[in-house]
This record gives structure tokens, C-alpha cells and sequence, in this order.
């Protein structure tokens, strides 16, 4: 098994400190049965473990085996950096998760409380033996029942009592000189990523906690911040989402009602001319907005959930001339000469589906937005590192705000002619960075260029 750094960090002080005391007092100490002061301390132990794991099954209404697999991660990380064991039970006591492969009490421990709070968090003393660990547990409400939190530490025993003979005070003053260092490494991230705990139970997703440490309290403290990123990105995503369908709704909307008002007015006074024409257009409008809120969905569920692997391997440049020749009816009579340019590139690992929607909305929007009887040019290439695909028309030039606000949500350059929904770059760019890579859009003198920039595995 091996062994933790924490764990070595603690057992090194510890040898120092009993070296320096004995040394000090001549050989006066007997050992015996020590209780400190933790109790306070598990219990912000356990109420820290209650917390995040909140906050990592927060929104859920099942535990599914992923949920299972990532809290049992946790748990395990947890339990690591305190030399302990942590597990997950439910109302009827079943194990849902856990850190350890056989049962850490067996029923045979001698149990001592030690205290209890109105939450209903409990901390024993538990003995077996010689040997004495710290049992705590507590209630954690979700959506699918009352879970119960365990955390069991181990604890290093002494005899019944300690008695110090001459030289207690300078036995005393010497440890906790020397474990005031070591304490504080130990605390001092527990106590941070507690605080952040806090805050982020609060509402505010900006804390983070320091994770330069590569013992398991930085695997513990890299762990957190993930969880709090991930936290802060869904409840950005869920913003944005109410935000953008109340602000594209109310146009179709208001559209709908008008129509409805005038086939009332006409129906109403016996007559049908128009009818059939104001209902056609108020199913345009219902169509309109079913498509536009399938996008805005599919858009944001990029911020509230983490995307599949990346498992298909693909030829980009196939890729491509199968996108040109579904854009190819956008066209139309406009004459627009849509002209794929590519050289062999490796094959690039990704998701297929994410990626021909990538390359659909950013050829469409080049064809769509073309002058007529303009170019569209398509090229890939690639460098050993990356594919990079550029794609080009002829459309004026624009300033530089412009051409990063062409990615975001709705905006559709003020052509209201052109058919769409202002969503097809901004949904390219999520896809595009979740696969690690970059698109930007740029005006190379005369004419309109996006670049895409996906790195290779």
C-alpha cells in the first residue's frame, strides 16, 4: 500500500515531538490513554465532507452509477488526506458510496459520544482494543432523501491516562512550539477550502483554494476548485438560458398575438379572407420559436453538464466536402461558388455529431451571408500540432468588436433578411473550445474569414 505524503508529514512530527519531550523531562513521562480536544475538530471535518458533497449531487434526483463513481472519487480523496475511511448512507442505511473495500466498523468497537449538535451530527470515540479511532456522521437533505454522512479517523492511542511527572509544562511548551508549523500546514487549506464552502452555499461561486501542494491536499483542494467551477459554469448557463429566451420569445410572441387578434376580429364579423394566411403565419412563428428554443437548450447544456468523451476519429477533410455539399442548397440562384481547398491532414479524434454542427453553422453562415455570385472558400491543413480550417467569403469588413460579437448568442449583423437565429457561431464556439481548440474571425482586407484551430491528440 502506499504510503501518503500527509501521512508522512504527521508521523515524522510526531516522532520529533516525542523525541524532544522525553529528551526534555529524562525519562519522567508515562504514556497513557490521550484524548485531545477533537471533537470539534471532526465535526468541521464532517460538516466541510457534508458540504461538498452537496454541492457535487446538487440538482440531482437519483444516484446514478456516474454520480456513484464521482462521489466514491471523492470520498476517497477525502478520506486519503485524513488517513481515514469515508462512505455515504441512505434512509435505509444501504451503502451508496464509499472509500473503502471492506466495512471500516464491524460492531464490535466499544462506542464513547462525545458530542452532538441540533443538526444531528454525532462524534464518538471509538475503541477496539488498543486501538481508538474518531467516528463521526450527519444528516445531508437532498432532493432524493436524507443522506447519511460517515467520516471515521484513525487515532493513535496512549494508555488509560497520561500523568506527567516534573516537566509537563516544558514537555507542553516544546510540542506545541513544534506542531505549530505542522498544524498549520495541515489546517490552514481545511480551513480555506471550508470558508469557500461557505461562500459558495451562500451564492458567490468566486473562491477558489490554493492547490500547489502535490500531496492529497492538493489533489483534495484541485478536486474543489473543479467542483466550483463546474457549480459556477451551470449557474451561468441557467442564467443565460432564462435570460435569452425571455429576450428572443417576446418578438414572435408579440407576432402571435397580433395575428391571433386580427383572425378574431375577422372570424368574429363572418368573415374568412386572410384567415388561412394569418394562421400560416402564426405556425411559421410557433415553428420559429420550437427551433429556437431547441438551440438554446442544446447551446447551454454545454454549461449545465459535462460533455461525453471524444471517441470518434474522423477525416476532416471527408468532414468537410460532406458539410459543402449540405450547405449547397442554400445557394439557390444566387451563383454563389462554394469551392473546397484540401490537403491530407491526419485524422482528428472528437465528437462527430458536435463537430458537423461546428462545420454546418460555419459554412452555412459563410454561403448565407455571401454577396452573390461570390466565393466561398474552404481550405484545411495541418502543421503536425493542430488542423486548421479557414473558411472565407467576400462580405465587407468589420471593426473589431464586430467580429467578436459575431459569437455571441442573437447577434446576426443586422441582416434581418437573412434566414436564422443569430445562435450557429456562438454554438461552434462552445463545441470548438470544449475540444480544446480556438475559432476566431478576422477580415483579411477585403472579405470575411473564420479560423478554426483544433489541436491533435
Amino acid at each position: 500500500m502506499k504510503v501518503s505524503r500527509l501521512y508522512l508529514n504527521i508521523l515524522v512530527a510526531f516522532i520529533l515531538v516525542q523525541a524532544v519531550a522525553i529528551a526534555a523531562i529524562g525519562g519522567l513521562l508515562k504514556m497513557g490513554h490521550m484524548r485531545p480536544p477533537f471533537a470539534r475538530h471532526a465535526l468541521n471535518r464532517s460538516e466541510a465532507l457534508q458540504q461538498i458533497i452537496g454541492m457535487e449531487i446538487d440538482g440531482a434526483d437519483r444516484l446514478t452509477p456516474e454520480l456513484r463513481a464521482r462521489l466514491d472519487r471523492l470520498l476517497d480523496v477525502y478520506a486519503n488526506a485524513f488517513s481515514g475511511e469515508a462512505w455515504i448512507t441512505n434512509e435505509r442505511g444501504e451503502t451508496v458510496a464509499r472509500s473503502f473495500q471492506a466495512p471500516p466498523l464491524t460492531g464490535e468497537e466499544e462506542l464513547d459520544l462525545k458530542l452532538t449538535t441540533d443538526k444531528g451530527d454525532h462524534i464518538y470515540f471509538v475503541r477496539k482494543g488498543d486501538q481508538g479511532s474518531i467516528y463521526a456522521y450527519g444528516p445531508l437533505i437532498t432532493p432524493m432523501g436524507t443522506l447519511t454522512v460517515h467520516l471515521l479517523n484513525a487515532w493513535i492511542t496512549h494508555n488509560e491516562e497520561v500523568w506527567f511527572m516534573e516537566g509537563l509544562g516544558l514537555m507542553a511548551t516544546v510540542a506545541a512550539l513544534l506542531l505549530i508549523p505542522v498544524s498549520r500546514r495541515i489546517t490552514r487549506p481545511m480551513i480555506q477550502m471550508t470558508e469557500s464552502a461557505q461562500q459558495l452555499a451562500r451564492g458567490d461561486f468566486s473562491p477558489r483554494v490554493e492547490a500547489k501542494r502535490k500531496d492529497e491536499m492538493g489533489t483534495l483542494a484541485r478536486t474543489f476548485n473543479h467542483m466550483a467551477s463546474s457549480l459556477e459554469k451551470m449557474v451561468r448557463g441557467g442564467r443565460e438560458l432564462t435570460a435569452n429566451l425571455s429576450h428572443e420569445l417576446r418578438s414572435p410572441l408579440a407576432r402571435i398575438r397580433v395575428s391571433q387578434q386580427i383572425v378574431r376580429e375577422r372570424l368574429e364579423s363572418g368573415r374568412t379572407d386572410g384567415v388561412t394566411k394569418h394562421v400560416r403565419r402564426m405556425e411559421e412563428e410557433i415553428d420559429h420559436m420550437d427551433s429556437l428554443i431547441d438551440q438554446i437548450i442544446k447551446l447551454s447544456k454545454f454549461d449545465l453538464q459535462e460533455p461525453p468523451p471524444r471517441d470518434d476519429v474522423v477525416d476532416m477533410d471527408e468532414m468537410l466536402e460532406a458539410a459543402a455539399e449540405r450547405v449547397r442548397p442554400l445557394i439557390g440562384d444566387r451563383a454563389v461558388r462554394l469551392k473546397p481547398h484540401l490537403a491530407p491532414v491526419p485524422p482528428y479524434r472528437c465528437r462527430r455529431q458536435d463537430m458537423r454542427i461546428v462545420l454546418d453553422n460555419v459554412l452555412s453562415n459563410a454561403v448565407k451571408y455571401s454577396p452573390d455570385n461570390g466565393p466561398v472558400d474552404i481550405h484545411c491543413d495541418s502543421d503536425g500540432e493542430a488542423l486548421t480550417i479557414r473558411v472565407t467569403n467576400d462580405y465587407p469588413a468589420l471593426s473589431d468588436q464586430e467580429l467578436e460579437a459575431v459569437f455571441s448568442p442573437f447577434r446576426r449583423l443586422g441582416y434581418d433578411k437573412v434566414e436564422g437565429n443569430g445562435l450557429g457561431l456562438a454554438f461552434a464556439r462552445r463545441i470548438v473550445e470544449d475540444h480544446g481548440g480556438t475559432i476566431r474571425a478576422d477580415s483579411p482586407g477585403e472579405g470575411f474569414a473564420i479560423t478554426i484551430r483544433l489541436p491533435l491528440d
